[in-house]
């Protein structure tokens, strides 16, 4: 329990401070085998110290005891054989030398005794050295006084009995003091041995508590760092709710507290860059981006077992709304729609905004009769009139709308039949359209040509045919409409239909256009310098009445050419007039200044009305060719020719009738005071090289200046 409470504590500190204690009980330990390691050395050490100081000195004195009392013996037993004293006189004093080095080395043998104990043996040899010496001297005595004989039969029964005592006492306590120091060395191996596995358990217990304790140490640090690891990674992965531990520890817990503010960073930053990516930050609702990605998800998931609705709706004039009353006018009003759309789309459908004006919306399981009844419910909703900053606004859209899977089987063809549909509405002006109502797809071989019109310009494949135009009054050809036809390598003549939708479609008729008003203005001034004066007209589109450079282009090409700007007439559809009223209107103007004629094409196809005619400064309206179809049989036909004619007139407009095929309807045309007539009736559309000697054989003279 202790020991857990001492772990638990241990790993709520702070890494530092377990490394600190770690290797402050490393460096305790660690002097710990140092300190007994030297302590049992310096026993080990005082001990061979005294071993040598004491037993060996004991040894040493008793064995020099033995050689000196065997050295006074040998003089002693000379003397005996030494009968003249002048002779025994040097061996007396080497005897005596002899002597005082024995009793020297058996005081010293008693001194250490006395330190040592006092021990017997040593007591009982220095009691025999005392009785040696006395029967030593005795017989030493005899030899002087009663002679050699007496002094030898002394030495043989007394002195060489102790002698032999002696040396056997003095041999003993070498004997016995070598056996000590054996035992000595014995116990100094023991005691060594003892030290030595002493050191090594201490040892060993400061190298496995090491062990123990930084394993400890490294599970305190390695789990926390191993889970922070694992946080790091659930976030990488884009767990952004995993749970973040806490962390024991300073560091530990800075590190966790770090990773969870990491964590709901990122998630805070991704939900906005998810926000940027998939919703429109105007409206609040789902971008481009988002919709077609939802979009994608549903047709793969639903294309065969459930019906739905794509549409896309546009306003109608935003630009001019954005001009007039500014941006933020603009911004707001696209708010409000949006507030609208919300109100009125259910959450099972999906609304989105696709970018400037234009909003889409997916409608699952609706058929075709409930998405009009939807598409019709959001126009009531949206036409209510919005006020923005004190200003009415009274918001048209236009709506088109495609089934899915009856109109396409890819979101790619069901999108932009859906913006067909959407621009059919508006040009019909009927609030909404179907895909249904537009004619199929192009075939592949169409698609081909749209992608060789480029290399086709490029390559000089495009010309111009010539439709005379007729003077009913007069019977002469006064004009022409150039026609722009394609004379393909591989598929010979190409009519404009095959191609000219497409171009529009596409947006390649803007480089169309230039390259045929440079080609007519230049044909027109050829047969103007001959003496042929004909009006030569030219289609402009919806793309090319918009185009900024169309008036400079038209001024550059009359001034290069030197043409009068009566001789080119540029025609205008309705649906190009409406698109853009306001610069529609100023780009007419500017033509019109130049001097150049200006014509509304097929007229009554669209919504233009006359009251916005007379505001433009056109020269003619061209009546559509379904009004002059069998005009001389029809009576509304009739009577919607004759009264464009009778209103044209009095607003001091040229009437040119198109279509006009059989003589029937040529004769009503001019019985009716039609001014200019146009068709097949006439002339089919001819080259240029053919169009002037058709118009000199037609007239039957050599070509006068036309008037």
């Amino acid at each position: 329990m202790i020991v857990s409470k001492g772990l638990a504590h241990i790993s709520e500190s702070s890494i530092r401070n377990r490394l600190i204690m770690a290797f402050a009980l490393m460096l305790v330990l660690l002097l710990a085998v140092s300190s007994v390691a030297l302590q049992r050395f310096n026993t080990l050490t005082t001990s061979i110290h005294q071993f040598v100081d004491q037993q060996a000195r004991i040894a040493f004195l008793a064995q020099r005891a033995n050689q000196h009392a065997q050295s006074a013996a040998l003089h002693l037993l000379r003397l005996l054989q030494t009968p003249d004293r002048e002779n025994r006189v040097p061996l007396y004093a080497a005897m005596d030398a002899a002597l005082a080095d024995s009793d020297a080395a058996i005081g010293g043998l008693e001194r250490a005794g006395l330190m040592d104990g006092g021990d017997n043996d040593i007591r009982h040899l220095v009691e025999l050295r005392q009785r040696y010496g006395e029967s030593f001297q005795e017989t030493v005595e005899l030899i002087e006084i009663e002679g050699l004989p007496k002094a030898r039969l002394h030495f043989d029964e007394k002195t060489d009995v102790l002698l032999r005592a002696l040396l056997a006492s003095t041999l003993g306590v070498a004997g016995q003091q070598q056996e000590r120091m054996q035992f000595e060395v014995e116990q100094l191996e023991a005691d060594a041995a003892r030290a030595r596995a002493f050191v090594i358990f201490l040892t060993m217990g400061a190298l496995l508590t090491g062990s123990v304790l930084a394993l400890l140490i490294a599970r305190s640090i390695v789990r926390p760092v191993h889970k922070a690891v694992a946080v790091a990674e659930a976030i990488a992965g884009g767990d952004y709710v995993c749970q973040v531990p806490t962390g024991r520890g300073p560091e530990m817990g800075a590190l966790m507290h770090a990773l969870d503010m990491m964590r709901e960073s990122i998630a805070s930053r991704e939900k906005h860059i998810l926000r940027l990516a998939y919703v429109d930050t105007l409206t609040e609702l789902p971008n481009r981006t988002r919709f077609m990605e939802l979009f994608t998800k549903a047709i793969d998931a639903e294309m065969e077992v459930v019906s739905g609705a794509l549409m896309l709706m546009d306003v109608d004039r935003f630009a001019a709304i954005n001009n007039a009353l500014g941006h933020g006018v603009g911004d707001r009003m696209l708010q409000e729609i949006a507030r609208r759309l919300r109100s009125v789309v259910p959450e099972s459908h999906l609304v989105a905004r696709l970018g400037g004006d234009e909003f889409a919306i997916l409608a699952r399981e609706l058929d075709k009769s409930a998405s009009g009844e939807f598409a019709q419910a959001m126009l009531n909703e949206l036409r209510a009139p919005m006020m923005l900053d004190g200003q009415r606004l009274d918001v048209e859209v236009s709506v088109g709308i495609v089934m899915f899977p009856a109109d396409g089987d890819s979101i790619t063809s069901l999108m932009r039949r859906a913006d067909l549909a959407m621009t059919l509405a508006k040009r019909r002006h009927d609030g909404f359209a179907f895909g249904s109502d537009i004619a199929s797809e192009a075939p592949h071989e169409q698609l081909a040509l749209i992608g060789e019109m480029r290399e086709a310009l490029a390559r000089d494949e495009f010309v111009a045919y010539y439709q005379p135009k007729q003077v009913l009054a007069s019977g002469r050809i006064k004009g022409a409409e150039a026609l722009l036809r394609w004379r393909h390598p591989e598929k010979g003549l190409v009519p404009p239909g095959r191609f000219i939708p497409f171009a529009e479609q596409t947006g390649f008729i803007r480089e169309i256009t230039p390259w045929l008003l440079q080609h007519v203005v230049r044909q027109t001034t050829a047969w103007y310098r001959s003496g042929l004066e004909i009006v030569t007209s030219v289609n402009l589109s919806t793309l090319d009445l918009a185009c900024p450079t169309l008036v400079p282009d038209v001024k550059r090409l009359l001034e290069e050419t030197g043409l009068p700007a009566r001789l080119l007439c540029l025609e205008i559809t309705e649906s190009a007039l409406m698109d853009d009223p306001e610069q529609a209107l100023r780009h007419l103007d500017e033509l019109a200044a130049l001097g150049v004629k200006l014509s509304i094409d097929d007229y009554g196809s669209g919504q233009a009305s006359l009251a916005y005619v007379q505001q433009l400064p056109v020269h003619e309206l061209k009546v559509d060719r379904a009004f002059v179809d069998k005009v001389d049989q029809r009576p509304k036909n009739a009577a919607i020719v004759r009264s464009t004619i009778l209103l044209c007139r009095e607003l001091g407009l040229t009437v040119v009738a198109e279509g006009a095929e059989t003589p029937e309807e040529l004769a009503w045309l001019a019985s009716n005071d039609c001014d200019v007539v146009q068709g097949y009736g006439i002339a089919r559309p001819m080259p240029a090289d053919e169009f002037a000697p058709w118009v000199i054989a037609r007239h039957g003279d050599t070509g006068h200046h036309q008037t």
